[in-house]
């Protein structure tokens, strides 16, 4: 968020900050963060973290102290404000109705998810090699999913010589599985491929690997989720099986932060001078 901050700022736009901390590299170049509380009020368009919201229905601010509930930094708004973010929680979905906050999940946004599918590709690959004692030359993959994410990380296991196979619901999704170059699997028939996997990805946002299935893979088998909440994986069960679980959800903004930050621009500069036009 803050390499987008200063994308912005170097766009000619002026950007004041709440509850962000910059790194190092950027505390001179960007202005000091004010309360969130004063500032609020008084912001008629607003860019919240992506993604937005915490288990707890607090607002994500990893880089400063502090409690801030979602809803509550909602209502502070102004009636009518944009607002920019990830996806909300139920109750702050009332808020934003009630005050009539035009209001975008960028994280359902087809552009954003496409550019973001190359930093979160790039970095499970990169976290698995970094827990893997051997080469991915030659490992037995699977991916869970054949969307944007899964079949650009599918792309790139295969360039390292990985053995992939990819499980999806849809037959045209198998169907691109095969003509990629990679062994198709439906997902209701995962149970005939668990048994030699060495490394698991996940990219389905719903649950596909429940304790009955976790049971059949081989005990060293790492597996990495890199869904958003509540994730595919019971990683509870998981865990007390003594398998190796690594949650990696908001990849891209973890491993390549000011490309994360300029995918973010242009999407949003992008829908802002879509929403000028319109007018």
């Amino acid at each position: 968020m803050a390499w987008l901050a200063d994308a912005l700022r170097q766009e000619g736009h002026t950007v004041r900050l709440a509850a962000l901390a910059p790194p190092a590299e950027l505390q001179k170049r960007l202005p000091p963060a004010e309360e969130i509380h004063t500032l609020l009020p008084q912001s008629t368009l607003v860019i919240l973290a992506v993604p937005t919201a915490t288990p707890q229905g607090l607002l994500r601010t990893p880089t400063v102290e502090g409690v801030f509930p979602l809803a509550d930094c909602l209502s502070l708004l102004p009636v009518g404000a944009t607002v920019l973010g990830g996806t909300l929680p139920p109750a702050c979905r009332e808020i934003v109705t009630a005050r009539e906050l035009r209001y975008t999940d960028l994280l359902q946004l087809p552009e954003l998810a496409e550019l973001n599918a190359i930093a979160t590709a790039e970095g499970a690959v990169a976290l698995a090699m970094k827990e893997r004692s051997t080469t991915l030359f030659g490992a037995r993959c699977l991916v869970l999913g054949y969307g944007r994410c899964g079949s650009a990380l599918c792309r790139r296991l295969a360039a390292l010589g990985a053995r992939v196979t990819a499980a999806a619901r849809r037959r045209e999704q198998l169907a691109r599985i095969y003509a990629d170059g990679c062994t198709p699997c439906p997902i209701a028939s995962l149970s005939r491929v668990l048994s030699d996997c060495e490394v698991v990805f996940n990219t389905v946002p719903a649950m596909v690997l429940p304790a009955e299935l976790l049971r059949q893979l081989p005990p060293e088998t790492l597996l990495i989720e890199l869904a958003s909440a509540p994730g595919g994986i019971d990683c509870r069960a998981a865990e007390a099986m003594g398998l190796r679980v690594i949650a990696a959800p908001g990849l891209p903004g973890r491993v390549a932060p000011r490309t994360a930050g300029e995918y973010l621009r242009q999407v949003i500069c992008g829908l802002l001078q879509q929403r000028e036009e319109s007018i």
